[in-house]
């Protein structure tokens, strides 16, 4: 009996531990981003009404390489499935302008500093209050990234806390 509440009481210390640690969404990001290899190519579109296909569909969860076009404004988009907070962090945080929706509605976002955890890599990006709304399905969000010298970028995107049910 008493190695069965021993080990019952470890397994609280570790699910509590792993819980406490995975609502920490940045320190998450920040671990994401060091992972060599793990990032996914998202292509850049030039045009909002393009924006809404696959091949500028970018995952939550997991860094993203989008190479940004020569002076030219470019979209990507991701996912939502359920209302939140989503945080997007990024390498060269100056290049997310903002987030749209598919009717280019605007949806307001707020600058963020960089990211504690990895604040050398992750220097800044946005954060916004989305909700799903009466769509059935994922609802896409497009983001807008600003003109200048082409470049990689890479960037996160989570919902907060990053261990919700999505």
């Amino acid at each position: 009996m008493r190695l069965s509440l021993c080990l019952a009481a470890v397994a609280m210390v570790a699910w509590s531990s792993n819980t406490a640690r995975a609502t920490d969404t940045a320190a998450v990001m920040c671990q994401q981003f060091a992972i060599d290899g793990a990032a996914y190519t998202v292509a850049p579109a030039l045009e909002l009404f393009e924006d809404f296909v696959p091949a500028h569909h970018a995952p939550r969860n997991i860094p993203i390489d989008v190479a940004l076009p020569d002076d030219a404004i470019a979209y990507i988009h991701f996912p939502i499935v359920e209302d939140g907070t989503y945080l997007i962090y990024a390498t060269e945080p100056d290049r997310l302008v903002g987030l749209k929706q598919k009717n280019r509605d605007v949806i307001p976002s707020n600058v963020m500093e960089a990211a504690p955890a990895c604040s050398s890599v992750l220097t800044g990006g946005l954060s916004a209050d989305i909700e799903l709304g009466d769509v059935t399905g994922p609802r896409p969000i497009a983001i807008e990234l600003s003109n200048g010298q082409p470049s990689t970028l890479r960037l996160i995107i989570s919902r907060s806390p990053i261990n919700s049910s999505q």
